[in-house]
């Protein structure tokens, strides 16, 4: 072979070889997004909760219809929680749901009316024994995303409760999220439990109540109920918004 034919070969085989390379490496982020990515949620959508949901339920109802995401409906159960069931049965309630408005994608928001004693079947567990109250609620906090899972939901959505303005509640919020948190995190739940911080969307400072926040125009919103534990219309639409775009405006 003479030197010119040698020189033509080399470089061929040095074109090939960089695109190949090339090829790989522009193949590698597709590959890489694939991995991570999140289906989008399927309906019907079904939201429920506490009166934390109440107001939220409807905006976001409205939401839902005006981006034509249906059917979505949602229900709320004022001064309810998962330690009471003689009070509210919730196990009953998700059941009644499941079968008349068939969900695949549930939002959830529970939990705020649960610092007290777990008042079940066999027991009371006070809300002072931490780590015995701590486990008893995890069980039903588990139960509760397995009965949806089992019954044919295939998307779980869980809302985290947002910073509170009285530190005993905040303190108390906090402790439901970690549970929460937790049981998200069980193996036949992670691929199908999602949870929903509600914090950045609330906050200034996630961590830290705010009463204000601002719209996306600029202008200032009253996003909490006076009380400060509860939404107002404005931290309703918020969230709302904030759920439209983070799951179904891909």
């Amino acid at each position: 072979m003479n030197k010119a034919k040698s020189n033509t070969a080399l470089a061929a085989a040095l074109f090939a070889a960089c695109s190949l390379a090339g090829a790989t490496a522009l193949a590698a982020p597709a590959e890489q997004a694939e991995e991570v990515k999140i289906p989008k949620p399927d309906t019907p959508v079904l939201m429920i909760g506490d009166s934390m949901m109440r107001i939220l339920g409807r905006q976001m109802e409205k939401a839902f219809k005006k981006a034509d995401v249906q059917p979505a409906v949602a229900f709320s159960s004022l001064g309810s929680g998962l330690g009471r069931p003689e009070a509210f049965d919730w196990t009953a309630k998700i059941k009644e749901l499941l079968e008349t408005e068939k969900p695949k994608t549930v939002f959830v928001c529970l939990g705020t009316n649960d610092r007290q004693a777990l008042e079940l079947e066999n027991a009371v567990i006070r809300y002072e024994t931490a780590d015995v109250w701590r486990e008893t609620y995890g069980k039903l906090i588990g139960g509760l995303m397995d009965q949806l899972l089992e019954g044919g939901v295939t998307r779980v959505i869980w809302m985290l409760l947002p910073d509170m303005k009285d530190s005993v509640a905040q303190e108390h919020a906090q402790l439901v999220n970690e549970i929460v948190g937790e049981q998200a995190q069980v193996e036949s739940r992670k691929d199908r439990v999602t949870l929903l911080d509600l914090a950045p969307v609330l906050s200034r400072h996630p961590g830290k109540y705010s009463q204000y926040m601002m719209s996306p125009t600029g202008t200032s919103l009253s996003v909490r109920d006076p009380d400060g534990v509860h939404l107002s219309v404005d931290g309703g639409k918020l969230i709302a918004e904030t759920v439209l775009k983070k799951y179904w405006r891909k």
